[in-house]
């Protein structure tokens, strides 16, 4: 055979050779989400929908019990330093001197936080499967979000102006800024206003924001663990001591905005836990009738009430000075 007819296989000679890295990025891109979404579905792919609701119900009546106790345990700071750092203290030495000092404290630590992954991961597995029901992917509910924050930056750069009440269902209007919120990219996605004298109710507002007030009590504990557990700075005030548990707690809550934002998270964790224990009570089959749910949602709003109003006292009676 001629050799002339063989297609060659030596590359052309430049004078500069190009390495494919953006290709090569991308691939090492696709490749690790891959290996995330294959493990992902690994852990869940064969988990029935009941099961992973079962299991929210468990992990949030833990977490729920937990908090309870919790409150119980910070209303023993209206007792004065003494008995508040005497508590602290038997909480570290539960046990002893069977048990060395701290070990039932951390198998308490260990048991919540399985409890939180446990909810967080339910729960996401949970959304994503409702949305892939209703043919919407995360960068679809992501887009309302985004164009919101557009319009509030612009509405900021353009120091609230004035504009006239909206009749009847209109849209909102637009927002035009430049960059990564531009109004324009996502106007097929740009949330619709309620016609006027249709709201939503308290519940229903409670409902839909599940997934905002658990964020908010993620970030509230990570930083009351670095706040007054391991009183790490800046989440820590300046004058923490350790095994000081009273004078830390005052230091701590003496700073307003740390106080605002306690407030709030007790908030959105009256919120959750209502929602939380309800949905619970529902879906393990407790409310079988009518009277049921009635009693059920009663108890889960007194709950809810009562651990936040509990928590809430605290930094207001540090900042008017009866606790200090």
């Amino acid at each position: 055979m001629n050799s002339a007819a063989q297609p060659s296989t030596e590359r052309p000679v430049t004078g500069t050779t190009r390495t494919a890295t953006a290709p090569a990025d991308a691939s090492v891109t696709a490749g690790i989400a891959a290996v995330a979404g294959d493990a992902w579905q690994r852990m869940f792919g064969d988990t029935h929908s009941s099961d992973l609701k079962l299991a929210m119900a468990a992990s949030g009546t833990v977490l729920s019990v937990f908090t309870v106790g919790h409150m119980a345990g910070n209303m023993q700071v209206y007792l004065g330093r003494d008995h508040y750092n005497e508590y602290a203290e038997f909480i570290r030495t539960v046990g002893a001197p069977v048990l060395p000092r701290n070990s039932v404290l951390w198998v308490v630590r260990i048991g919540l936080t399985g409890s939180a992954a446990t909810h967080v991961l339910a729960g996401t597995e949970l959304t994503l499967r409702a949305m892939s029901a209703e043919g919407r992917t995360v960068a679809d509910a992501l887009r309302p979000i985004t164009w919101r924050v557009g319009a509030a930056a612009q509405k900021i750069r353009n120091g609230f102006p004035t504009a006239p009440a909206p009749s009847g269902t209109q849209r909102y209007r637009k927002a035009a800024f430049d960059g990564a919120f531009l109004a324009s990219h996502f106007d097929r996605h740009v949330p619709r206003q309620r016609p006027r004298g249709r709201r939503r109710s308290v519940p229903r507002i409670i409902a839909r924001s599940m997934r905002s007030t658990g964020a908010v009590l993620g970030l509230f504990t990570v930083y009351h663990v670095l706040d007054l557990t391991a009183g790490a700075r800046p989440a820590a005030s300046v004058s923490h001591t350790h095994g000081d548990a009273y004078g830390n707690l005052v230091a701590s809550l003496s700073r307003p905005s740390v106080a605002v934002f306690y407030t709030a998270s007790m908030a959105a964790l009256a919120g959750h836990m209502i929602h939380g224990l309800r949905t619970a009570a529902m879906d393990t089959g407790v409310t079988g009738t009518a009277r049921r749910v009635r009693q059920v949602d009663t108890i889960a709003k007194a709950v809810g009430g009562v651990v936040a109003l509990g928590n809430v006292s605290i930094p207001v009676a540090v900042l008017t000075k009866v606790v200090r």
